[in-house]
């Protein structure tokens, strides 16, 4: 059975989808240890012992980036198709399916 061009681009932007949204869990972790990271170093300078608070802001802060993550991808994996994430009608969607269908139209 031959896919259709509707199919391959589901496909695809689906895979943009998923690669934009691993970015999204990086930037996640890496913000959330940089910024409760500096904000408990700031409370442990209050309190006579920024070590401590930079420690425990940056395990906080990649704990909150985890929890994130895991709702977010949870909120994906409950939305189909992958078209009504990344909007049916952006131009990169529109383009893919333009190629798509002109690779289908030239193969048969």
């Amino acid at each position: 059975m031959k896919p259709t061009p509707a199919s391959l681009a589901a496909t695809q932007d689906a895979a943009r989808v998923t690669g934009h949204e691993a970015w999204g869990i990086v930037s996640r972790l890496i913000g959330g240890m940089l910024l409760y990271g500096a904000l408990g170093w700031l409370v442990g300078q209050w309190l006579g012992n920024p070590t401590a608070g930079l420690a425990v802001g940056a395990m906080l802060g990649m704990g909150l980036g985890i929890y994130l993550s895991v709702v977010r991808v949870n909120q994906l994996g409950t939305k189909a198709p992958a078209l009504d994430i990344s909007g049916s009608n952006s131009w990169s969607a529109r383009m893919t399916r333009a190629r798509i269908e002109r690779e289908v139209s030239d193969g048969s």
